[in-house]
């Protein structure tokens, strides 16, 4: 039974520029730490730097500004050239007030602006979308490493958001990889049945690499050592509720 976690930070990690190899840039870090990957070990990705080698980057400045951005610039009070890019790269706009937009994205994805992040980018009126298809980069980088280290390496890539109802962000689970993403449990500790008890364990584990993912430390890969994680094939889209299973709607 597991009854302890590690968590490393990858330190001393490059600054990602568009078209670097996420997978090479991680293998070298590992490297130079002289960190010795173990079968039980998970990686946790902050998307900013999978974004950026994507080159995810757009000049505010061109961005054409239709109706629709115009009008929702005037509802939140946000940039009109931003409310573009949260339109375009959003399938509904769920709330939008003052300061607030709440949006259903491409991906699925719940969250503030479409995912669209300005912080921690060093290129003037530019906005940084999410990475393509989370899922997708995951794949790609877990099998990379993996191959390089004859292990399964499960890779979770990761982003912060805000909860209804309570202060403060958390990081979640945007794209994983090669791990089970949700744990279902079936009877509690005296055997009584338990419906509807399913624990996302992507997020679980996102969330508790954020602690040293902060704001201001520049740590964007963290390694996780000694959670006795299941295989599978199923990705993070399996925590996605669709429209019509949204129960605040």
């Amino acid at each position: 039974m597991m009854m302890k976690i590690n968590l490393i930070a990858v330190k001393n990690f490059p600054v990602i520029k568009p078209g670097d190899n996420i997978s090479k840039e991680i293998l070298t870090s590992i490297a130079k730490q002289r960190l010795k990957l173990l079968p039980e070990d998970s990686i946790v990705i902050a998307h900013k730097i999978v974004s950026i080698s994507q080159g995810r980057f757009v000049d505010l400045s061109k961005v054409r500004i239709s109706k629709k951005a115009i009008q929702l610039s005037k509802r939140t009070g946000k940039d009109r050239s931003f409310c573009q890019l949260v339109l375009e790269n959003s399938k509904d706009i769920i709330k939008a007030s003052k300061n607030v937009i709440i949006t259903r994205d491409k991906l699925g994805l719940v969250a503030a602006n479409a995912g669209i992040d300005q912080s921690n980018i060093k290129y003037k009126n530019t906005a940084l979308l999410l990475p393509k298809n989370p899922n997708l980069s995951a794949k790609k980088i877990s099998l990379a490493i993996s191959n390089s280290f004859d292990k399964n390496l499960p890779v979770i890539i990761a982003d912060s958001v805000g909860r209804p109802w309570r202060y403060g962000l958390t990081q979640i689970s945007i794209g994983s990889y090669g791990i089970k993403p949700l744990k279902s449990y079936k009877k509690d500790l005296y055997n009584n049945p338990l419906y509807e008890t399913e624990v996302p364990i992507v997020d679980e584990l996102a969330s508790t690499a954020g602690l040293l993912m902060e704001k201001d430390v520049g740590i964007p890969v963290v390694l996780i050592r000694g959670y006795n994680y299941l295989r599978s094939k199923e990705n993070s889209n399996l925590l996605l509720r669709s429209k019509n299973n949204d129960i605040f709607k």
